[in-house]
């Protein structure tokens, strides 16, 4: 990303509601039950952190991680609104490193930077968990979306084959097209 990836995104959160709301996406939530709470979890594009303090709410030590201050701050005020505690970091996620078997949980909503995948892979432990879910080719038909911002069909599955696929799904329903995957580290 970009000083202008940074100032698009600083100016799209600073107003005063969340603009995704403060719950969980649906698929994070609809599949906790295969989360233990135990650990450290990584968000990657956390935005304004609606997943990170729900991750933190199941017991996860949280770092939450985003390229705009202005969306980390909102996530750090829904953590204190729900008594939990979440490491805010700021950073760019384009060219970014994650350290070797750190985290016991990745999540990752609603983003897309395909050099990070082998970043994801070294970062999470051994039977560590990845929840992913972005826009698939499908969303070009109902957006103006940058094609490079989207996965192909089945690319999370290709990217993930040594991974315990745990759930699946690609959706193509006006207005949306995404793909979400849950998958355990051997």
């Amino acid at each position: 990303m970009s000083l202008q990836d940074k100032e698009k995104w600083d100016s799209k959160y600073n107003c005063a509601e969340f603009i995704t709301g403060k719950e969980p996406c649906k698929w994070l939530k609809k599949n906790a039950t295969l989360l233990n709470g135990n650990g450290k979890a990584l968000d990657i594009a956390a935005g304004e952190g609606r997943n990170s303090v729900f991750a933190a709410s199941l017991g996860y030590e949280v770092i939450c991680m985003d390229i705009s201050e202005i969306g980390l701050g909102k996530a750090k005020t829904l953590a204190k609104e729900k008594n939990l505690d979440v490491t805010i970091i700021s950073i760019d996620l384009d060219n970014t490193s994650l350290p070797e078997n750190e985290y016991d949980l990745v999540i990752c909503f609603n983003f897309l930077e395909r050099k990070l995948f082998p970043e994801i892979k070294k970062t999470l432990k051994s039977n560590g968990i990845l929840v992913y879910e972005t826009f698939t080719v499908d969303y070009l038909k109902y957006s103006n979306f940058k094609k490079q911002w989207v996965l192909q069909q089945n690319e999370l599955l290709k990217v993930f084959k040594d991974f315990r696929i745990l759930r699946y799904q690609e959706v193509d329903e006006d207005p949306n097209g995404f793909a979400s995957l849950i998958a355990q580290k051997s």
